[in-house]
């Protein structure tokens, strides 16, 4: 039952492709030169469509599992989950500076850059203490029985960008990623 874990990790490497592509487009922003803000605002709404609504929410039903039947001292994953609470909040903050930047609302490039980055940072800190901490702890510490009860506790993950069927208003994003 390890495929629930799995699957997580592989939502982690399809977050980091797009975090490695936001990277991107932020030396541009910084270099003054031409960044793809349409397609950043693509990226950002997939990070609110996917990883704050769907992938962190499975992610805490694990945690909050694990946290109840091994009830030791977890502090990074109590921290993880108050973490998943405050990331939608990040990334409607970067959804609006971009809106607003699209439809000509004067915003600093200077505050765009110093957020996006902030947003990107925290995203990989957040997810490398998932890989090199807690995901080893789970696999570690969970059996096939706890797995079975977190399964049935889940719904299906349609990843709209790398899943099965690409969501049409994303297939700039999934292109410019390949």
């Amino acid at each position: 039952m390890m495929v629930i874990l799995d699957n997580l990790h592989n939502d982690h490497i399809n977050f980091s492709k797009v975090l490695s592509f936001l990277e991107l487009q932020l030396k541009k922003l910084k270099a003054c030169d031409e960044a793809d803000l349409e397609l950043i605002l693509l990226a950002i709404q997939y990070m609110k469509e996917y990883p704050d609504q769907i992938h962190h929410p499975y992610e805490n039903i694990v945690f909050r599992y694990f946290l109840e039947h091994y009830p030791d001292e977890h502090d990074a994953i109590k921290a993880l989950i108050e973490e998943h609470d405050d990331m939608p909040s990040l990334t409607l903050r970067l959804l609006e500076m971009l809106q607003a930047i699209l439809v000509d609302e004067p915003q600093s490039r200077e505050e765009l850059c110093k957020f996006l980055d902030q947003y990107i940072k925290t995203q990989k800190a957040h997810m490398d203490i998932e890989e090199e901490s807690v995901y080893p702890l789970l696999k570690s510490c969970m059996h096939k029985d706890d797995w079975r009860q977190v399964d049935n506790s889940l719904g299906d993950m349609n990843d709209p960008v790398f899943g099965k069927s690409i969501k049409s208003i994303y297939q700039p994003l999934f292109d410019s990623l390949s």
